[in-house]
């Protein structure tokens, strides 16, 4: 997702459970599964973006105060955790208004569940497809997937984090999944994961979080 999206993609829900469910549509991409170079060079270039992002005052979530000598962490790259996903379209899918922590709220609908592999274990998360992001062009097939994981509060911040997967390819790759902005500054509107994307694993892969102050 190029950097153009970032304001957009911060602004989702509130912890809450979305009642909508997901009926009998079942698909899986065409592409083949990634292999662990392509998606370490994948990863590495991601990286290497997210940082500048960070150092350029212009498209930093970070406070002016705070942008000398903040280096983004991350975990080491793990390409098990880069997956094509199975995928099950929500049926039943009309579109809400999302809470976030300000008073906007944006309209969304659930679109798929993913299903992906972790340590023997099949487990599942929901995709978001924004109304507004689907009316622009280039980001027509942009879903996103905040999640939870046994990380947050610890290596990851306590609220979650937040990744992307593009209708078509299916591939979801938690080496770069993300922070919210409000992470690192009260400016910024932040999403908060829906109790259904909740996992009870530690997906150390990812960005991690070095706390602001007065954002631990």
């Amino acid at each position: 997702m190029s950097s153009s999206a970032r304001n957009s993609r911060w602004t989702l829900g509130l912890f809450t459970l979305l009642l909508f469910t997901c009926l009998g549509v079942y698909g899986q991409s065409t592409t083949s599964q990634p292999t662990a170079l392509e998606r370490t060079r994948s990863t590495r270039s991601w990286q290497r973006s997210e940082r500048a992002a960070f150092k350029n005052p212009q498209t930093s979530p970070l406070d002016s105060g705070h942008i000398k000598g903040f280096r983004l962490p991350f975990f080491p790259i793990n390409p098990s955790l880069a997956q094509t996903v199975r995928w099950e379209r929500c049926a039943d899918s009309n579109w809400f208004e999302m809470s976030t922590s300000t008073e906007r709220k944006p309209l969304y609908r659930k679109y798929a569940y993913l299903y992906f592999q972790y340590e023997g274990q099949t487990l599942r998360l929901t995709a978001f497809q924004s109304q507004a992001l689907q009316e622009r062009d280039g980001f027509e097939d942009y879903l996103f997937v905040p999640f939870g994981d046994e990380t947050n509060g610890h290596e990851t911040y306590g609220g979650g984090r937040y990744v992307e997967v593009e209708r078509g390819e299916w591939v979801l790759d938690f080496n770069q999944a993300y922070n919210p902005y409000c992470a690192y500054s009260g400016r910024w509107s932040c999403p908060k994961v829906p109790q259904e994307n909740l996992l009870d694993v530690r997906i150390e892969a990812g960005t991690r979080y070095k706390p602001m102050a007065g954002h631990l």
